[in-house]
């Protein structure tokens, strides 16, 4: 199968780039929820570093703010930032319309299912793991885990497969080096919540890492994707 796939549902914009293999199925899915589709520049960075070949699934044009914020939470960035915690239903949405798209594209069940995303979307794309054990592991590019109540719930809380006594692949989180040297009191938690998190589940076993990239938080963002997906493909 080859060529990418590309709808809009429900006005959000759904890209599928399957495996260029007589069976995509027996490659795993990358769900990647981006503020820009940029699916092929990804990939691009992905066979540069060498990474191990997946089917990508992009969704894009969402409510950013509305959609990735767990929970409601007054604007903490921006004075208009929109946090309505609208993530509960984008996960429903995610895990009910387009992972059956996905996979009717794909001809069925890949081999295991990932979730990834940048900014918010990293933040979205932990806080799923305590949601649905559907996801078998994250990537986490310079994740919003700075946003109010995060840390605490990502410490207190069970993640999803461990009810199941199942566990993850591997959980990949990255950040800038320059993105917590801001005046924002909040934002300059961001590394801080990371390693927390890192070493929580370290001690569940789960393979973990944290890559300290160049720049602020709007560079190389597609390359900074692809190496997380590297190292996840890899675990």
């Amino acid at each position: 199968m080859t060529g990418k796939t590309q709808a809009s549902i429900d006005g959000r914009t759904v890209t599928i780039y399957p495996v260029d293999a007589a069976d995509p199925l027996a490659f795993p899915v990358v769900y990647s929820t981006d503020y820009k589709e940029a699916g092929e520049e990804v990939l691009g960075h992905c066979a540069e570093l060498g990474c191990a070949p997946f089917n990508l699934t992009v969704v894009s044009d969402i409510e950013w703010d509305q959609l990735l914020s767990p929970w409601p939470h007054e604007p903490v960035v921006e004075k208009d930032d929109k946090f309505e915690g609208r993530s509960p239903e984008y996960l429903a949405w995610l895990l009910g319309t387009v992972v059956p798209y996905a996979e009717g594209t794909l001809g069925g069940t890949p081999a295991a299912s990932y979730v990834s995303g940048y900014s918010m979307a990293g933040l979205f794309s932990v806080w799923t793991l305590y949601q649905t054990d559907f996801f078998a592991g994250a990537v986490c590019g310079s994740g919003s885990l700075w946003y109010p109540g995060m840390r605490e719930y990502a410490l207190n809380s069970e993640l999803a497969c461990l009810t199941r006594g199942e566990t993850l692949r591997g959980v990949y989180f990255s950040l800038g080096d320059r993105e917590t040297k801001v005046k924002n009191p909040v934002l300059q938690t961001t590394e801080d919540v990371m390693h927390d998190l890192i070493d929580r589940y370290a001690q569940l076993g789960i393979p973990c890492t944290f890559e300290s990239n160049p720049g602020n938080h709007f560079r190389d963002v597609s390359l900074r994707m692809a190496k997380g997906l590297t190292w996840l493909l890899a675990q």
